[in-house]
Parts: structure tokens; C-alpha cells; sequence
């Protein structure tokens, strides 16, 4: 996929890319969601209850495996030009938890979601609001690489990375190098399923699970950790670069 930014709303057009199914990216408006995964979240909280066992299978996730069948974090930007400086600076301000050293690193209409909130000022306002969390969503996202794209980098790498043909509603990452599918909820490990991509019943997903019930890219079926699961559609950060300089030109989640 090629994207340049006039200024952040093709950003948004690159990030429908995963929901698109093989459809050109849209600048002016994200493809429809259906129905039934509108009202699903699209970032996975921690597990606060017992799992609900899904009365069906989750849907197989074709194609989810990349040439050496996995998805694990990789650096791409660490060869652009000014990236590590940014980087650097990227993380530090979330470290330390500094909404205006966030501000300054990004671009002055920054997206902020799909409703039209943008701008650096409101960036300020949700990151010091408590309820919005946004500085763990960043703190995930730090460690789960970078991609490039068009000369735009994404955060996670995987967002830029992952197969064309999936349904990316019903597509989870497993995070960590051990992530054991399971037989059944609380049951014995079948095989690892770490940095493969999965797919679940987004109408049976419930974030406050302990497990969820999943299918891999061969059609095997089994239970993964929830907290183990990060829906494709999660928070991602796009970066520009603009006058030898990085920006954050979006930080948004969902389609």
C-alpha cells in the first residue's frame, strides 16, 4: 500500500487497509463496520471474569501466517532517517508520562479517533484523563515493533504486516513468544500459538474472560490467555516525517 498525507487524513485512509479485505483504502471515510462487531471493543482490557464458552466455532483466519509463520515484532524504522532521535523521545515521554512531550511530538491535527477528535490540546486532555488510559495503550505498543509503509511508519508492526485476506474484526495477534493453545478452558497445552494470528467470535468475545476460544490458520480450535489477545484493530501510532522530523500524525483505534 503507497500513502502520502494531506496532512492526516490519508493516515487514516492507510489504517482501514487491514479492515478493507482487498479494498482500496478510503481517505474521506473508514469502511462500514458490520453489524455485530460495531459494538465490539477493539483493544482487550484485563481478564476480570470466568470465561462464557462461545455456543460456535470462531472463524478460521485464512492465510494468517507470514513466510516463517510468525508475527513477532520486528524494527523496520530503525534505519529511517531521525527515527531513533524520535523514538527516544517517544518513549521517554511516556515513561515519564508527559502530555506536553507527547504534544510536541506530534503533529498539530493529530487523529484521535473516528469522530473527529484531533489536535495536539485534545491530546493533552485525554492523556491526563485517567479514565482514557491511553498511557498503557502506548506502553503496549512500545515493544510490538515498527513497520514502514509509503514513507509512513506505523506502530505495532504488525498492523502494516498482516495478511490481506483476513477478517481483521475477528483477528487477534497472541502476544509473547509462550502463549499455549489449550485443549479447553483451563485445560492442558495443545501446542504454542505465540505471535501467530487468531481468530475468535467477536459476538462471544468477552474481555473480561480468562480465556477465549480461538482458531488457528490450520483450523485447530482451542482457548488462549485473553490478556494473551490484541485485536488487530487496537491503538496504533502513525509517524510522518515533516521538515527532517517525525510527527505522530494518529493515535486511534477501531475503523
Amino acid at each position: 500500500m503507497t500513502v502520502s498525507f494531506a496532512p492526516h487524513l490519508l493516515a487514516i485512509a492507510a489504517m482501514t487497509v487491514l479492515a478493507g479485505c482487498g479494498s482500496e483504502p478510503n481517505a474521506s471515510a473508514s469502511s462500514p463496520a458490520p453489524d455485530k462487531a460495531a459494538a465490539k471493543p477493539f483493544h482487550t482490557p484485563l481478564p476480570t471474569s470466568e470465561p462464557v464458552p462461545a455456543p460456535s466455532d470462531p472463524a478460521p483466519v485464512a492465510s494468517a501466517t507470514s513466510e516463517s509463520g510468525s508475527y513477532a515484532p520486528q524494527d523496520d524504522c530503525a534505519r529511517e532517517p531521525e527515527w531513533p532521535t524520535f523514538r527516544k523521545a517517544l518513549a521517554g515521554a511516556i515513561k515519564s508520562r508527559d502530555a506536553q512531550a507527547m504534544a510536541k511530538l506530534a503533529a498539530p491535527d493529530i487523529s484521535l479517533d473516528y469522530g473527529g477528535g484531533n489536535g495536539t490540546a485534545e491530546l493533552v486532555k485525554r492523556l491526563n484523563d485517567p479514565q482514557s488510559k491511553l498511557w498503557q495503550e502506548l506502553d503496549a505498543i512500545l515493544p510490538l515493533g515498527c513497520a514502514v509503509q509509503g514513507g509512513l511508519a506505523a506502530m505495532p508492526w504488525v498492523f502494516w504486516n498482516a495478511p490481506e485476506d483476513i477478517d481483521s474484526y475477528s483477528a487477534m495477534l497472541v502476544l509473547g513468544d509462550a502463549a499455549p493453545l489449550l485443549d479447553k478452558a483451563g485445560g492442558k497445552p495443545v501446542t504454542n500459538a505465540g505471535w501467530t494470528i487468531v481468530g475468535i467470535d467477536p459476538m462471544d468475545f468477552d474481555t473480561g474472560a480468562k480465556t477465549t476460544r480461538v482458531t488457528t490458520h490450520d483450523g485447530r480450535k482451542g482457548w488462549i490467555e485473553t490478556r494473551k489477545l490484541r485485536s488487530l484493530l487496537d491503538y496504533r501510532l502513525i509517524a510522518e516525517p515533516k521538515d527532517g522530523q517525525w510527527q505522530i500524525t494518529a493515535f486511534i483505534a477501531g475503523d
